[in-house]
């Protein structure tokens, strides 16, 4: 009998636990399913991509490798690309990995693409293209808007020796560059002695680490996404080429500063007589400092005024307040060339009086 009592009370223990098992599963049912219906909300998005140079491509590369990513939670289904008709750094790209590539200008067709990215395009995009795409476009911009509006910013951020910029989400306006409501800003603090190059490198990680992060819960985003504040307002204007001439009549700082801004990208250069010299190696501020090349030019000299350092080997030209150091140039037909060299061939001829770099090739 007690073995017959235990089956009954282990028998009706076991239909008790299925009992509760199934009344769990009915309460933790419909949680389930909400939860999958959450998961299956993590849209893929077909994206169209606008961009041109090196800053563009780091976030590209990111949304095509998204895209072709086995994840089920990817947030880029398909990418197509709008760029210049000349060769450019996405264009390559963009035909290297067999993405289907559209001309500037293009009208975009309602209706195919979800969303519009844009990173350093440097074109107006219509407001027709903008609502074509269903959450219209956004835009990664290398400042913290509204600082730094505008063509060229990691120019300008180096130029004026800002110590700190970063990377802004925005949303495209049809009218203005870079004057959308803001979606998301990340700082970050600029190296001391940071070129343009590096910058570049730097906040094109941010950039298309923020685009992804977008994409994740869009209409989120733009949901909370605000205008940009009214104070604080600066342009960042394109640079030419002809701006890389040094006026030696400046601060030191501020030629030093246009060399890092300028460098990899546009000719830093300067005149000795009619010859134009391309300034490609520079040393360190601390380097000129170390040098007391004050000491060693006794005589009042003007800027542009060059003394070759012959122990440092290093060629140094006065400037407003100061000596600015530089190791290689670049002259035509020879190509780059040592201080030393540009010394034995140009300097070493010459009273040292008449040794000056000039504004231009026509000095009065």
């Amino acid at each position: 009998m007690r073995i017959t009592a235990m089956k009954m009370i282990a028998v009706g223990g076991f239909h008790r636990a299925k009992l509760i098992k199934k009344v769990r599963l009915k309460i933790y049912q419909p949680l389930f399913r909400l939860f999958c219906t959450n998961l299956n909300s993590l849209k893929a998005y077909k994206v169209l991509f606008y961009g041109t140079d090196a800053l563009s491509e780091v976030t590209l590369n990111a949304l095509n490798n998204n895209r072709l990513s086995p994840s089920p939670s990817k947030v880029v289904k398909s990418l197509d690309i709008v760029c210049i008709k000349t060769d450019c750094r996405v264009r390559r790209y963009a035909e290297l990995h067999n993405l289907t590539v559209h001309t500037w200008p293009y009208d975009v067709p309602v209706g195919v693409y979800d969303v519009g990215i844009v990173v350093s395009f440097g074109h107006l995009i219509p407001s027709e293209s903008i609502l074509a795409c269903k959450y219209g476009i956004i835009n990664a911009h290398p400042s913290l808007l509204p600082r730094w509006r505008g063509a060229a910013p990691i120019f300008h951020t180096i130029l004026n020796g800002d110590a700190e910029t970063g990377v802004t989400i925005t949303e495209v306006s049809a009218k203005k560059f870079d004057i959308g409501k803001i979606i998301m800003q990340e700082k970050f603090d600029v190296p001391e002695e940071c070129s343009s190059k590096l910058l570049t490198d730097e906040l094109s990680k941010i950039a298309a680490k923020l685009v992804l992060k977008t994409l994740e819960n869009l209409p989120h985003y733009l949901e909370l996404s605000y205008p940009q504040p009214s104070e604080g307002v600066t342009y960042a204007r394109k640079i030419k080429p002809e701006l890389g001439c040094i006026n030696w009549e400046h601060p030191v700082l501020s030629i030093y500063r246009k060399f890092k801004a300028f460098d990899g990208f546009f000719e830093v250069f300067t005149f000795w007589k009619s010859m134009k010299v391309v300034v490609i190696e520079i040393t360190s501020m601390n380097d000129v400092v170390e040098a007391n090349v004050s000491k060693l030019v006794c005589d009042p000299v003007s800027p542009g005024f060059c003394h070759f350092h012959k122990k440092r080997k290093v060629l140094f030209v006065k400037c407003q307040d100061g000596w600015f150091g530089i190791t290689v140039v670049k002259i035509p037909k020879r190509g780059k060339i040592t201080a030393l060299d540009f010394y034995n061939g140009f300097m070493s001829k010459e009273i040292p009086k008449n040794c000056y770099f000039f504004l231009n090739k026509n000095p009065s």
